[in-house]
């Protein structure tokens, strides 16, 4: 089914405008996703953090980020992203404040929650946006296009905090950043346009649209196949890659530092390049559905590369692990054109909490693996846990390929 258009959009500069500062705020997210990857080290350093610590403190963003999604969903659908997004950035700017000002470790994951809870909408408003004031054909196009603002995001959290620590503290750094923050939320109050008005709805039957939306045939299909290709991608890219790297592969802080700038890289090309492709193929007959799958398939063999050759495998399959699975999210938009225009925002913050708390519990799990299996058995701890993963997302395609078997 194709979503309606709103009636009126804002003129195209002021769109643009608009579509940049949302991106702005994704970039923001996917900077906090990822940059512990490169201090991962030194917050170990400085704080005493075991894996299992440092797990937890990374993988509370996403606690964050999960546990908001419905609440800001339903809050999309009744509000708009206007409202939603500035609220929410400077809940961000007193968690990331927080977490420059303080050492104490429970204080810091309460901080990276906080991040997480202030970071949620930034995917869905974004999403939101495009369904609102573009056409449907170009919003497959204008969400690839988030997700490689987002890699860029991704980009910034690698070679560039390694120079700006030459230069300041971790601390100062996300002090910073604070400031950042909340100049995008203002901007965003300040530029962004109401949403078109929409039937007021109880809010009862906001959280009865839940579940409406949860009974979707297609979500059902998409959604573990999304989450658990998502999760494993964003636990390893986000800090597990780097450990890999170092126990399982070998290499030096330098490389990994390169390799994983290269991945982000790759990150920001992949989703670019999944948006431009989705419209590509449409206009020759196929369906978004064909690249969600194929780069799906793709993921798997990265993984399946670097599962079989785990001490060979070079930044080539990196490369392609990066490339690809942030591209599966573009189902977010596959599921939301079978969804009722007024639950777009449910659809979205449903399919996201399933997908940002398995990253949770991928995330803090390994930590939690690795710890228990000691520092001597990391290498075969990571390896092994990376062919399990695989395994459930096997599963997962082809439960969204053949749903009835």
């Amino acid at each position: 089914m194709t979503v309606p258009r709103a009636s009126s959009s804002p003129r195209a500069i002021h769109l643009a405008g608009v579509l940049i500062l949302f991106g702005a705020a994704y970039f923001t997210s996917m900077f906090f996703r990822t940059v512990n990857a490169i201090l991962s080290t030194q917050l170990s350093v400085d704080l005493g953090l075991d894996a299992a610590a440092l797990g937890l403190m990374t993988a509370a963003y996403f606690l964050g980020l999960g546990l908001a999604q419905i609440p800001i969903g339903i809050c999309l659908d009744a509000y708009g992203p206007r409202r939603v997004q500035a609220a929410m950035l400077c809940v961000a700017t007193v968690g990331i404040a927080l977490f420059g000002l303080t050492e104490s470790v429970p204080l810091l994951v309460v901080a990276r929650a906080m991040i997480g809870v202030g970071m949620a909408g930034c995917l869905m408003t974004a999403f939101q946006v495009s369904m609102l004031w573009l056409t449907s054909e170009k919003v497959p196009l204008a969400n690839g296009l988030y997700l490689a603002v987002g890699g860029l995001g991704a980009l910034a959290a690698t070679s560039p905090v390694t120079f700006l620590l030459q230069f300041m503290t971790w601390q100062q750094m996300f002090l910073m950043i604070a400031v950042f923050t909340l100049g995008i939320a203002a901007a965003i109050a300040l530029v962004t346009p109401e949403q078109p008005s929409t039937p007021g709805l109880p809010w009862g039957a906001r959280l009865r649209s839940v579940g409406v939306v949860a009974q979707n045939q297609r979500l059902l299909r998409y959604l573990p196949m999304t989450a658990l290709c998502f999760a494993t991608g964003t636990a390893m890219q986000g800090l597990w890659a780097a450990t890999w790297m170092q126990s399982v592969t070998g290499l030096d802080a330098p490389v990994i530092g390169w390799t994983l700038a290269i991945m982000a890289v790759s990150l920001t090309v992949g989703s670019a390049v999944g948006g431009v492709l989705t419209v590509a193929m449409e206009r020759r007959g196929l369906e978004l559905k064909h690249v969600i799958l194929a780069s799906t398939c793709l993921f798997i063999l990265a993984e399946i590369g670097l599962g079989l050759f785990p001490s060979e495998a070079g930044v080539l399959l990196w490369v392609l692990f990066a490339l690809t699975y942030n591209v599966v999210t573009l189902s977010y938009t596959h599921v939301a054109r079978s969804q009722p225009r007024d639950c777009i925002g449910s659809s979205t913050a449903l399919m996201n909490t399933a997908v940002i708390l398995s990253t949770f519990v991928v995330q803090y799990g390994l930590g939690l693996f690795l710890s228990w299996s000691g520092e001597d058995n990391t290498a075969f701890a990571l390896i092994s846990a990376l062919w399990a993963l695989t395994g459930l997302q096997v599963a997962a395609l082809i439960w969204c390929c053949f749903p009835r078997g």
